[in-house]
């Protein structure tokens, strides 16, 4: 059982083959499953966390790709070799960005709490236009 010490401590999150990692500040106090048209896809178990308190380091050989939709507003990065999903960020400044807790050590994470969103469903982008064929969002 995690102690509140335990929350505090840095986590480190790592893509499959080790070519990105990410420090994070401490243990996150939630995970979301977002269920977006791509989130739900990728099963991405968000965290969130300021991105100035975020050390993400990759190999020279290997950066990270990006891949932004909708009203693009964020982007999505996955490593350049092994294709996980490791962060999105805003493409404005933001003090949020996203952290895929799949990355992480699942000890170190398995007694924090989740939720699943489903808000997103409904939540209409800017434009229908940019729209996923599968959104679901009145518009």
């Amino acid at each position: 059982m995690a102690t509140p010490s335990d929350s505090i401590a840095p986590v480190k999150a790592t893509c499959h083959c080790g070519a990105v990692t990410i420090q994070t500040p401490s243990r996150p106090r939630e995970i979301n499953e977002c269920q977006c048209t791509i989130c739900r896809r990728w099963a991405a178990a968000w965290a969130y966390y300021d991105p100035k308190e975020i050390r993400i380091s990759v190999t020279d050989s290997s950066p990270t790709k990006k891949y932004v939709w909708g009203d693009r507003d964020l982007e999505f990065h996955f490593c350049s070799v092994c294709g996980c999903v490791t962060h999105w960020k805003s493409i404005q400044e933001s003090r949020k960005m996203g952290i895929n807790t799949r990355m992480m050590d699942p000890d170190e994470v398995k007694t924090v709490s989740r939720r699943i969103s489903y808000g997103t469903l409904s939540t209409p982008l800017r434009s229908k236009e940019t729209a996923h064929s599968e959104d679901k969002a009145q518009y």
